[in-house]
C-alpha cells in the first residue's frame, strides 16, 4: 500500500457506462492495491456523476471547462472539424494532472483488468515521456504504418493504454505538438488521428513493454476469445476491446461479453439493459455476422445478413 497507481480516464455521456464497468474490473482485481482513479467527464450529468462515484471513494472527477472543449473554435481552418471532443481531452489530461501526480496511465473505455497491475510501478519510465504497447503483433502492419506515417522508428503504438510520466510530456511540449499535426493534415492522411498524430511527435520518446498491458482482442483468433478467460498463465493484465463491435452490444454473444455483463453487475448501472448495435451497423458488418452465424450453422440468419450485406454494398 505504500505506492500508489493514478489512472485516467476521459468520457462523454455515452461511455460513462463503459468507464464505471472498466474502473470496477481494476478495484476487483486490484483490492490490495491503493489506486486513485481520475476521470475527465464532459457532457456527463450530476446524477449520472454521482452513479460514478458510488463505485470507490478513490474516484476523482473533473468537468472539463468549456474552453478546454472549444478552445480551436474561432480558428478558420476547417481541417479541424474530424477532431472530436475526446482526442482533445486525452491529450490535455497530462496538463490538467500537472501538479497532482507524476506519472499515471491513461486508459480508454473499452478495456477490462484480469490482473494485479501493480508490477507497472517496476517499469521506469523516469527517462521517455511515456511507456507505450504496439498496435499490432504482425511486422508487417507495423511496416505499413511506418511507411504511412514516415515514421524513422520501426514500432507504432496503440494509445489505448498510455504509461505517462507527467513531467517529461510538459517538458517535451507533447500536447501542443500533436494538436499541431491534428491541424495541419487532413483527415484523409491519418486514420487514427490522434493515435497517429501521437506515433509522430513520440517516436523515438517511449518505451514499449510487454504487449499483455494493453491486449487488444483483435489479435486473438475465434477459439482464443471464448477460451483467453481461463488459463490464468497466459492472461492479459489488461484486455483492449478495440474494433467497433463491442461487447457491450446484446448482439455480439460470447465470452468477453459474459465477463463485462459480470464486472457491470457490481456498478450502478447493472440493471440497464445492453444496447443494440443495429442502428450503428455498417456494410462490412453484414458481411461479418453472415460468417459468424454460418459459423455456428445458423444458415438462414447468414444468408439474412449476406443479402443484406449484397443489398447495401451495392447501393453503394
Amino acid at each position: 500500500m505504500d505506492k500508489s497507481i493514478d489512472i485516467a480516464y476521459c468520457t462523454d455521456s455515452n461511455y460513462l457506462e463503459h468507464v464505471g464497468v472498466s474502473i470496477t474490473s481494476i478495484i476487483l482485481n486490484n483490492m490490495h492495491n491503493n489506486i486513485h482513479f481520475h476521470v475527465f467527464l464532459y457532457d456527463v450529468t450530476t446524477e449520472e456523476q454521482e452513479k460514478l462515484q458510488q463505485l470507490s471513494s478513490s474516484i476523482t472527477l473533473y468537468s472539463i471547462p468549456t474552453d478546454e472543449l472549444y478552445k480551436y473554435s474561432d480558428t478558420q481552418n476547417n481541417k479541424i472539424q474530424h477532431i472530436n471532443r475526446s482526442m482533445y481531452i486525452r491529450l490535455s489530461v497530462p496538463r490538467l494532472l500537472h501538479g497532482i501526480v507524476d506519472k499515471f496511465i491513461y486508459l480508454d473505455a473499452d478495456v477490462l483488468c484480469f490482473a494485479d497491475i501493480s508490477p507497472i510501478l517496476n517499469t521506469n519510465i523516469d527517462s521517455v515521456i511515456c511507456a507505450v504497447t504496439p498496435d499490432s503483433l504482425d511486422k508487417q502492419n507495423m511496416l505499413k504504418n511506418k511507411e504511412r506515417l514516415e515514421l524513422t522508428s520501426d514500432c507504432y503504438f496503440n494509445s489505448g493504454f498510455l504509461y505517462i510520466n507527467v513531467d517529461n510530456w510538459m517538458k517535451f511540449d507533447t500536447e501542443n505538438k500533436t494538436n499541431k499535426i491534428l491541424l495541419s493534415l487532413e483527415q484523409k492522411e491519418l486514420i487514427y488521428p490522434d493515435q497517429d498524430a501521437l506515433n509522430m511527435v513520440l517516436q523515438h520518446q517511449v518505451l514499449f513493454i510487454d504487449p499483455n498491458w494493453n491486449y487488444l482482442f483483435t489479435w486473438m483468433d475465434d477459439k482464443q476469445k471464448e477460451t483467453f478467460f481461463y488459463n490464468k498463465n497466459t492472461l492479459p493484465y489488461i484486455v483492449h476491446f478495440t474494433g467497433a463491435r463491442k461487447m457491450w452490444y446484446q448482439e455480439h454473444t460470447g465470452l468477453a461479453q459474459n465477463i463485462y455483463c459480470f464486472y457491470k453487475h457490481f456498478t450502478p448501472w447493472a440493471n440497464n439493459p445492453l444496447e443494440s448495435y443495429k442502428h450503428k451497423m455498417r456494410i462490412n458488418d453484414y458481411r461479418i455476422y453472415a460468417k459468424n452465424n454460418m459459423k455456428e450453422k445458423k444458415f438462414a440468419t447468414a444468408l439474412k445478413y449476406y443479402l443484406l450485406y449484397l443489398v447495401y454494398k451495392f447501393k453503394n
